[in-house]
């Protein structure tokens, strides 16, 4: 589903509570804490006016709703408002920032940024398999996000800049999250958590790191200087691209990033990436998440960063 698409179907919060309940319980609703299939439903109004819907557990009395336990939890924003936001972050292959958020759905700023890391949120990939099966290549490679200080000099820039490390299939996933350096150390429980062992080929720079991490009768090194010559094995197009690609979201859109939250828009990025093939199924695979995960409060986010 696109905006114009969520629009036309969801025209009454009636409408989005009825799917999203839908959505959660596809075989009718049953109780949160026992699992009874025997529930009643309470049509009500919540503080701002809306319609509120609760059911009510015939054996342990518990009171729940459809966005008990979610990431919808604790929202005062209307599920027409959710549907839009989760629509334009599953579309944009950029990116998309909390202040265009804002005004696309009429909200504050502060409001649409929580709502934003909340879809996020749901974004984040759990029981991921690795990357490269039987046959596969993937590549890997290094980037770096930010280091600008104005007036503080060549090393308070480098210094400031977040490592970033990248793997990608060809034709396939990608998986990018930062990094402590771009030594060994720090780089091989990523490299061995996110690449299975059956991989035919692992394409890297000429980085001495990887020539200690990375099994000789796999590891393939190309050259960055001659990028636009090489093809077939050698080539290292695949992950450039897709690290172009985010940092063109990174200027274009979200403008700075900083570190404590950084993660979570790579995971953003690869989760769309990773989906490109289903865009008309988004919509729906992102609403799964959203009834899946558990609440993401705004005190838990800010207090990454104060």
């Amino acid at each position: 589903m696109n905006l114009l698409t969520v629009t036309k179907a969801f025209q009454t919060e009636d409408a989005a509570l009825d799917y999203l309940v839908s959505q959660r319980w596809p075989n009718g609703v049953h109780c949160l804490a026992c699992d009874c299939a025997k529930v009643y439903r309470i049509d009500t109004k919540g503080k701002t006016g809306r319609p509120y819907r609760k059911y009510e557990c015939s054996d342990c009395a518990l009171h729940f709703s459809a966005t008990t336990g979610t990431l919808f939890h604790d929202s005062h924003l209307s599920l027409q408002k959710w549907f839009m936001a989760m629509a334009l972050m599953a579309e944009a292959k950029k990116g998309i920032s909390a202040n265009q958020v804002a005004r696309h759905i009429g909200v504050q700023y502060k409001t649409a940024w929580h709502l934003c890391h909340r879809i996020r949120k749901a974004m984040e990939e759990l029981n991921k398999s690795p990357l490269g099966g039987q046959g596969q290549i993937v590549e890997v490679d290094e980037s770096f996000i930010g280091g600008k200080k104005l007036h503080k000099g060549v090393k308070a820039g480098k210094d400031a800049k977040i490592s970033v490390l990248g793997m990608v299939e060809r034709g396939g996933r990608v998986h990018m999250q930062t990094v402590e350096n771009c030594k060994a150390a720090a780089l091989r429980p990523v490299l061995k958590a996110n690449i299975s062992p059956n991989v035919k080929t692992v394409l890297t720079d000429s980085a001495a790191a990887y020539g200690h991490i990375l099994p000789k009768d796999k590891h393939v090194e190309a050259n960055h200087r001659l990028e636009l010559e090489m093809f077939g094995e050698t080539s290292m197009k695949t992950i450039e691209g897709a690290f172009s690609l985010f940092k063109r979201g990174v200027i274009g859109s979200y403008h700075h990033l900083s570190k404590d939250h950084l993660d979570s828009y790579l995971q953003e990025f690869c989760w769309r990436y990773n989906r490109r093939g289903i865009q008309p199924r988004m919509f729906s695979t992102l609403l799964q998440e959203l009834v899946t995960k558990k609440p993401l409060t705004y005190r838990k986010l800010t207090r990454e960063v104060f």
